[in-house]
């Protein structure tokens, strides 16, 4: 079962409080979270997940498997951006879809 909002929220704030994540990372990595479920949850992604160095700090990186299995690396901003693009992008597909007549569609 995936943590809730306020259970991720809690944990990134251990994590900022042990040294491994800056603090300015947290917002950022709720938002990425949000956009990486629905992403997943709609087969845009496969999967993704942060970066860290050999000592466990997180990195301002992500890494995000497409559907392709190829990996893309990206910064936190770069990945939020592409997540809340991917999502906007199906969201008008579906649009269309649903108000063009079949035979436009296919």
């Amino acid at each position: 079962m995936r943590e809730s909002t306020a259970e991720y929220s809690t944990r990134l704030d251990e994590i900022i409080q042990i040294g491994k994540l800056k603090a300015e990372y947290k917002n950022l990595l709720l938002e990425i979270a949000d956009l990486g479920e629905k992403a997943c949850r709609s087969r845009l992604i496969v999967g993704l997940g942060w970066g860290e160095d050999a000592n466990g700090i997180i990195l301002d990186e992500y890494e995000i498997l497409d559907t392709q299995g190829e990996l893309l690396y990206l910064t936190m901003e770069e990945t939020r951006s592409y997540l809340y693009n991917l999502i906007e992008q199906n969201d008008s597909n579906k649009g269309l879809n649903d108000i063009m007549p079949n035979n436009l569609s296919s």
